[in-house]
């Protein structure tokens, strides 16, 4: 039906078809009690939107991937070093695009925003087409994979793709044709669960903070004006007042036009309160919290106002020991897969003690190891227990005492007081020693 030239049919039904579908995701109710909108996310994403995310994790793959990977036969303290051959060679350039140092940062990456890492191994004909060898490890986004489960089993993995441009086909694998690791997650047995999840209030928080925060800047601290008039305004009053208001803005950093406005009653101007500038101590508490989710001290993330040297130092240390030590030795264990693929004999393991903080603390350990020889400690029950690194020597379950020293009880005679002299460890008469 048409009237006067609008087709009533089709702007009804473009009419009806949004307050539907709005009516359904949210209602009256709901809009009264303050929520927001179903959907509404303000940081869309963290990592690139929040810089205490981005530092944290960031601070974890640099690490990581700074911490030398060796390759070793035999056991742990009696190894063979590989420092040539397919091992070495292959995790210099794990993919054409990839180094070696890009390989675990994305690694960790992956497993601080998604919880896992996906690896698609790639492999080429061997030498004479007899079997074939790894040539490559790609990692897509975990966020592409959907897991097929039927009876209870893990039946493979659908891999949906990023478009053309992404660096792998959409297709499904298999479970063995694709190396899956995940961070524990009690809620599902299959994924893994993101430290991001955790931090995702607190980086949301501290993204609108600082939107707060920009909006206040570009706008010169001012938050608008407000007309209060006693009369009705027309339609052209109302749009020449606005017109006017939207002139009187600047640029940030330039000082606002002054404005006329005729038949107004009262411009009112609001001020931020005391709670609205609280935004600054705010991020604080939320740069404790993403450090926190993922374990990174925020004297390694930042340098603070009240970090010493020697906090600083410490906190370096505990950040190596408590956190680094056990995400390398997650590493390691997911990594025996790969390793094994190029040399079912070898294994790959982190030298975290070649690190100079980890060399500083064993020095340490080792003047506590020097003061408990010199008491008659074993060499070998000290490296035990101390951790010193060293091998077990033959000698070293016998425990020695300084030579110069002897027993003086038998040179002291009972209820006498007085000192005693040595003047010779050879004399057989000690009388003649005592004064």
């Amino acid at each position: 039906m048409k009237l006067l030239g609008w087709n009533l049919q089709i702007s009804r039904a473009r009419a009806v078809e949004p307050v539907r579908a709005k009516s359904a995701e949210y209602t009256i109710d709901e809009w009264l009690r303050g929520e927001e909108l179903p959907g509404v996310n303000l940081s869309t994403n963290a990592y690139e939107q929040v810089v205490w995310v981005y530092r944290a994790i960031n601070v974890l793959a640099e690490q990581v991937a700074n911490v030398p990977f060796l390759f070793s036969r035999g056991d742990r303290g009696r190894e063979h070093l590989i420092t040539t051959g397919p091992l070495p060679a292959f995790y210099a350039a794990p993919h054409p695009h990839l180094n070696r140092f890009q390989y675990w940062e994305l690694r960790v990456m992956w497993l601080m925003l998604r919880g896992e890492c996906f690896r698609v191994p790639i492999y080429e004909p061997g030498p004479g087409g007899s079997g074939r060898r790894l040539r490559g490890v790609l990692m897509p986004d975990p966020a592409l994979f959907q897991h097929i489960v039927s009876d209870h089993r893990l039946q493979g993995w659908r891999y949906t793709g990023g478009g053309p441009q992404a660096p792998l086909a959409a297709q499904v694998f298999l479970p063995e044709e694709v190396w899956h690791e995940r961070l524990p997650n009690p809620f599902d047995f299959w994924r893994g669960l993101a430290p991001l999840r955790a931090a995702a209030n607190a980086a949301n928080l501290d993204y609108a903070a600082g939107a707060f925060m920009r909006g206040i800047i570009e706008n010169n601290a001012d938050n608008g004006l407000i007309v209060r008039t006693d009369q009705w305004l027309g339609d052209e009053q109302q749009d020449q007042i606005q017109a006017v208001l939207r002139a009187r803005k600047r640029a940030a950093g330039r000082a606002d036009r002054a404005i006329l406005l005729q038949g107004c009653t009262e411009i009112i101007r609001p001020t931020l309160s005391s709670s609205d500038l609280q935004f600054l101590e705010n991020r604080r508490f939320s740069r404790a919290e993403i450090c926190a989710a993922f374990g990174v001290p925020e004297e390694v993330v930042t340098t603070t106002e009240h970090a010493k040297y020697d906090v600083m130092e410490g906190a370096r240390l505990n950040f190596i020991e408590n956190r680094i030590a056990p995400l390398c030795s997650r590493l390691e264990a997911a990594e025996a897969v790969t390793v094994r693929a190029l040399d079912p004999r070898a294994t790959g393991w982190f030298d975290l003690e070649s690190l100079p903080v980890m060399q500083q603390a064993r020095r340490t350990r080792l003047a506590s190891a020097r003061a408990a020889f010199e008491m008659g400690v074993p060499l070998n029950e000290l490296n035990r227990v101390l951790d010193l690194g060293f091998k077990s020597l033959p000698w070293g379950d016998r425990g020695y005492v300084a030579g110069k020293l002897r027993d003086v009880s038998a040179e002291t005679a009972p209820g006498v007081t007085g000192v005693t002299h040595s003047h010779s460890n050879s004399n057989p008469n000690p009388k003649s020693n005592t004064l």
